[in-house]
């Protein structure tokens, strides 16, 4: 894939990633905003009102938005290469916490999930990309 297209591709999956995950935080402190299904295992609402939401007082979505911005920067100005792969590398215990968690609740944030794709197609897109 051309170099730029991939750039493109990342950078507006990150700044996708980033609004998703403001939409959360913003959900986080208005709840009556959430726009998710509450039925069988699909339950936005179970997730992100679990103890596994947040951390240290600070809302998971919040931490989300910080990835995908730093990835962003990382990304469109192409410095730092080995801070900016141990950056992306972090976004896989992302991934990891999010799944765990959703087992461990057992229910599904359809939210979280599309954040997890996000940022497992974007490393895969990051680390594929030619230098």
């Amino acid at each position: 894939m051309n170099r730029n297209i991939t750039l493109i591709i990342l950078e507006a999956l990150f700044g996708i990633g980033a609004v998703v995950s403001a939409y959360l935080i913003y959900v986080h402190y208005v709840p009556s905003a959430l726009i998710c299904p509450n039925t069988g295992i699909i339950s936005c609402v179970t997730v992100l009102t679990s103890v596994y939401s947040v951390i240290f007082g600070i809302p998971l979505a919040a931490y989300a938005v910080v990835w995908f911005v730093v990835a962003l920067l990382f990304t469109r100005y192409g410095k730092f290469k080995l801070a900016a792969d141990i950056w992306m590398l972090i976004g896989i215990g992302g991934i990891i916490y999010s799944v765990f968690a959703m087992h461990m609740i057992g229910k599904i944030c359809i939210f979280c999930s599309a954040l997890d794709v996000i940022i497992a197609v974007s490393l895969a897109l990051f680390f594929m990309r030619k230098p």
